[in-house]
């Protein structure tokens, strides 16, 4: 399983890991652990992201390598950008709860950014 696409079953948000162990020594550690912003993505857009890395930013290798038209790599890659961009941002509502938290004082500002 990846977990930077793992959702929830009830309500299909993403899931935070919270457990790690050592698959040698057997130690465990727990805690709010992130994933990165490209594990967030899926497979394909993964590896879109790695071969446009190694072709220095060169849309007609990507062209090539793709076999597809000029327009057609562009907007794969501008669909890309795309769904970068929206795990970026934080849902206004989740935002707004995590300000009213902070001005409780339910949370510190450093966690409070650390949400943000």
């Amino acid at each position: 399983m990846d977990i930077g696409n793992a959702r929830c079953p009830d309500c299909n948000k993403p899931m935070m890991p919270i457990a790690c162990k050592c698959s040698i020594c057997g130690i465990r550690m727990e805690g709010n652990f992130t994933v990165s912003i490209l594990s967030q993505l899926p497979p394909d857009d993964q590896a879109l992201v790695i071969a446009f890395m190694h072709s220095f930013g060169s849309i007609k290798k990507i062209q090539d390598l793709l076999d597809v038209s000029y327009p057609t790599a562009r907007a794969r890659i501008a669909e890309v950008i795309k769904r970068l961009d929206s795990t970026m941002n934080v849902p206004d509502e989740q935002e707004n709860e995590i300000l009213e938290k902070l001005e409780r004082g339910d949370i510190s500002f450093e966690e409070a950014m650390e949400n943000l």
